[in-house]
């Protein structure tokens, strides 16, 4: 289905509208400033939380949390307190290109985040975040070995987490990198057919994630002058401008083009370990000790082969699932080290409260009903009364049941309470315990997601002007859908914004059912699984 209604997503995992603004009037970025020039520019409210995996799963989906159930890199199984880290298999709903695709048109897709295990689509799809090693990562897989051919010394990632103190080379090699992934595209757009073309660009993350006192300077050319550092992360974002200007010059004048960030970014001062604090509060007991021990028979069971899901495999070829799954969860480092008959609540990041709940949790204590509610209760009352470490002040802005921030078939996936920090510089992406203090030292870790994201929308159909109010992501899919003269499926909780479009271009939205995509889903091996843990350690999300 070739279309002249062609559009461009241009993701920049973390881009912040405020930093952006800046950046343009100093003409540090003008093909960005060329885009907003030409249509218009604003905010694109992140997810609750504002992190990597709901918020791309949102854009993805065209969906909220509450209708799609992904909140976190990880999600607990059912009954069970142990997290298994999230991928496109997590994801029920058919994607944006995959929509789009079964109905013609010609998709190109790059390094979206949980886009692996493959799934089918019309066109061709190189994973990104959260794939693992040594696995095919393209769509169709015979792709893979003429991107190799064409783009070499092509990346997924890298972790920043190992560049501790090493802060140059990391700035280098994330420009490594994104130039191999921009010239991808360039190559991609000029040589094969496309309506619409994704990618996402993570590097400008990672920076700042460790890098972001540098970040907040490169405007300030007395501040570059002077470090060294500072003038490399100027470097690396004014060379992606470059870069977004290529993508620009081969996709064509007349193409849409959307800019889109999956959140923002400001300073983080503290870190915040709430299981610690639900334990100081009384919502958690411990068992003094039990994680450390288990930690290291987790080592020792991993070093001879035998993983948790080969234990409960064993169970249940005997006849004792329940009982066995019961034992081997105890094993895990995180529950066995609680006290479960003890304990009202825990922590689970990002930013979320479980009520530990009979019939859900496998040791839940808390009954449905009155006592659940009470306990919700007592927990925003302690929640809303944490103060602020620094000045005594309220710690969190934001405090409130699941039900008055989201709706949807996958609401009972979801924590039972929530928070966000807004711009306050703390964060809580770690599940851990067995720290002494509620409060701790980020160490190289500067940077941290705020909930205010970029979005910059130009291009023939696109209305020019004034600033973009109250978007949200998972609003981009039914309008890049509309964009390309398709229906809006049902499900989709985004809006179509008929003031995004020029005058000439607003027409009456079509709506219809879409099947599901269960049969476009596949699950990882419990060794991938593992890979990715570890890899979300080195990016500090575990």
């Amino acid at each position: 289905m070739a279309t002249s209604r062609k559009v461009v997503i241009l993701g920049v995992d973390g881009a912040d509208p405020g930093y952006y603004r800046k950046w343009m009037d100093a003409g540090l970025t003008p093909n960005f400033a060329r885009l907003a020039a030409r249509g218009r520019m604003g905010i694109l409210q992140s997810t609750y939380p504002p992190v990597t995996a709901p918020a791309w799963t949102s854009f993805m989906t065209g969906e909220q949390p509450g209708s799609h159930g992904i909140v976190g890199f990880s999600a607990p199984s059912t009954g069970e307190y142990a997290r298994k880290v999230v991928n496109s298999g997590s994801i029920e709903s058919p994607l944006l290109w995959e929509i789009a695709g079964d109905r013609g048109a010609d998709c190109i897709v790059v390094n979206v985040p949980l886009t692996y295990p493959l799934r089918r689509m019309n066109g061709v799809l190189v994973a990104g975040m959260l794939t693992p090693d040594g696995v095919g990562f393209t769509w169709p897989k015979e792709f893979e070995a003429e991107l190799k051919l064409i783009q070499p010394d092509y990346q997924i990632d890298l972790l920043w987490q190992d560049y501790q103190d090493r802060g140059i080379d990391l700035v280098r090699d994330q420009k490594e990198m994104t130039r191999a992934r921009a010239e991808l595209c360039v190559k991609l757009l000029e040589s094969r057919p496309w309506d619409l073309f994704t990618v996402v660009f993570t590097g400008t993350d990672r920076i700042q994630h460790c890098l972001h006192e540098h970040v907040e300077k490169i405007h300030d050319e007395s501040a570059v002058r002077k470090d060294t550092l500072t003038a490399a992360v100027r470097d690396y974002f004014v060379s992606l401008d470059d870069w977004v200007g290529d993508i620009m010059k081969a996709a064509g004048e007349d193409t849409h083009f959307i800019v889109m960030s999956d959140h923002g970014f400001g300073r983080v001062e503290q870190s915040v370990y709430f299981n610690r604090w639900l334990a100081d509060a009384g919502f958690l007991s411990l068992r003094t000790g039990e994680a450390k021990r288990l930690q290291g028979m987790k080592r020792v069971l991993n070093a001879v082969g035998i993983r948790r899901s080969t234990l409960s495999a064993a169970g249940r070829a005997v006849g004792l699932g329940a009982k066995v799954d019961a034992q081997v969860e105890k094993l895990n480092p995180f529950t066995g080290g609680i006290h479960w008959d003890r304990t009202r609540a825990y922590y689970y990041p990002t930013n979320g409260f479980f009520v530990n709940l009979q019939g859900r949790e496998m040791f839940g204590t808390v009954k449905p009903g009155a006592e659940y509610e009470q306990v919700r209760d007592d927990l925003i009352a302690a929640l809303e009364a944490l103060k602020d470490p620094r000045t005594g002040g309220r710690l969190i802005p934001v405090v409130r049941r699941r039900e008055e921030l989201f709706a949807g078939r996958n609401m009972e996936r979801l924590p039972d309470v929530f928070i966000e920090f807004m711009d306050q510089p703390f964060d809580a992406f770690l599940q851990n315990y067995d720290h002494p203090e509620v409060f701790y030292d980020p160490g190289w870790m500067n940077g941290t997601h705020r909930r205010n994201g970029l979005y910059i929308g130009a291009g023939p159909e696109l209305a020019e002007g004034a600033e973009v109010e109250d978007l949200e992501i998972f609003d981009i899919a039914p309008n890049v859908l509309h964009l390309l003269g398709q229906s809006i499926p049902e499900h989709m909780d985004g809006r179509l914004r008929q003031d995004l479009f020029a005058e000439p271009a607003r027409r009456d939205p079509q709506y219809e059912p879409v099947l599901d995509s269960m049969d476009r889903r596949e699950g990882i091996t419990s060794e991938e699984e593992k890979e990715l843990e570890e890899r979300l350690k080195g990016l500090g999300y575990l």
